[in-house]
């Protein structure tokens, strides 16, 4: 029978060895429609947990087991191959930022959505997401001259026309100052009628004002999941 349907991303008694060392340990969590900010210090495993979201683990490691099940949507994640996956779920880390510079603007937008943009019909909504200025050579400009906010702001150019069911930043955002997270996150907020997001962080506060769930994880366990609202009342009463 398939799980309930409502729920974008089931964690289910998940644990993860690598190198017969565990990083993650016997994670039971349900993601919501909305944004949902997963928190934790550099080797929390927040990282481990989100590339499983993706089967990207055993990519990343020789010597990787998982225990437990992910659903998505009610579905089973090791019975869904890996091309429907990666059509549900768009996945970001921060190497993605790197590798942008090996491209152009058309050639990324090419590969990312499978399709041409016009410079001119889409100028508004590049211009709102501060680009249009950065294309000094128009559809040929190279990304090697675009900034980290800047890429990150046309990762977010391409989430919105390609409407992922889920979207997956994983610290991505931690690169970008105060000033552009402000400017982006009424965009994150305007996608999220569409598409859940989940943004993990190890910057605490910075993502509470628009997070629609709180998860904080230490040493490969959840130490808390809900509104980002209760858990700083009940830090500030503690």
């Amino acid at each position: 029978m398939p799980k309930d349907r409502t729920v974008p991303i089931r964690f289910e008694n998940f644990s993860v060895f690598i190198d017969e060392r565990k990083i993650l340990d016997d994670v039971n969590l349900d993601l919501i429609d909305g944004v949902n900010v997963i928190y934790g210090p550099r080797g929390s495993g927040k990282s481990t947990l989100l590339r499983a979201v993706v089967k990207l683990n055993k990519e990343f490691f020789s010597d990787v087991e998982e225990i437990g099940k992910i659903f998505l949507f009610g579905e089973d994640l090791e019975k869904l191959d890996d091309v429907t996956v990666r059509e549900k779920i768009l996945y970001l880390d921060t190497s993605f930022i790197d590798a942008m510079g090996f491209y152009n603007f058309e050639e990324l937008l090419k590969l990312s959505l499978r399709k041409d943009i016009d410079l001119e019909e889409f100028s508004e909504k590049l211009d709102e997401f501060g680009l249009l200025k950065s294309l000094k050579n128009g559809k040929k400009t190279s990304l090697q001259h675009f900034s980290p906010a800047e890429r990150i702001s046309l990762l977010l150019f391409i989430m919105e026309e390609k409407k992922p069911r889920i979207a997956i930043m994983d610290c991505i955002l931690d690169h970008l100052d105060d000033e552009t997270v402000e400017r982006l996150v009424p965009k994150i907020t305007r996608m999220k009628t569409g598409t859940t997001f989940v943004i993990s962080t190890r910057i605490f506060q910075r993502f509470l004002p628009f997070a629609d769930l709180l998860v904080i994880v230490k040493d490969g366990k959840i130490s808390y999941t809900g509104r980002p609202r209760d858990y700083v009342l009940r830090i500030s009463n503690a």
